[in-house]
């Protein structure tokens, strides 16, 4: 085995090493790229990668702004949110559950349900989101 370095191929934000690891410096970009499935409302997405059936990107949303309601067909949500917080309204088969989840908080939202986020604060709420597909749904309702 070589003890010199390898070099990744570059492309875009993105490196690209011959083990087919990458590296992505996606800068928490929410840009609602047709990548990141666009956006709900004021809540914006961005992508940062997909693989091994993951998909993984960022969401922001303003201080005092919402989603509007919205599902991801059969995916399910992982949401950790990075700064400030969110609530979610979940429309569940039993009425509305609504929580908050603050910073260094996961919420997992099921695939299938639909959902809404609001940002009660006055400082912009930062997630990283993980969907179980590489190509993520966003399906406005």
């Amino acid at each position: 085995m070589s003890d010199s370095p390898i070099s990744p191929r570059i492309d875009g934000d993105t490196a690209t090493y011959p083990s087919g690891s990458r590296l992505v410096d996606s800068g928490l970009v929410a840009d609602n790229a047709v990548s990141a499935g666009g956006g709900s409302g004021s809540l914006a997405r961005g992508s940062a990668a997909s693989a091994g059936g993951m998909w993984m990107g960022v969401s922001k949303l303003p201080p005092g702004h919402q989603s509007v309601p919205h599902h991801h067909q059969d995916q399910t949500s992982i949401v950790c949110v990075v700064e400030g917080a969110m609530r979610f309204r979940v429309h569940g088969p039993g009425g509305h559950e609504e929580f908050t989840a603050a910073a260094g908080q996961i919420a997992v939202i099921p695939g299938g349900l639909v959902h809404e986020e609001f940002n009660d604060l006055d400082v912009e709420c930062v997630c990283v989101v993980t969907r179980n597909s590489e190509t993520p749904v966003v399906r406005n309702v």
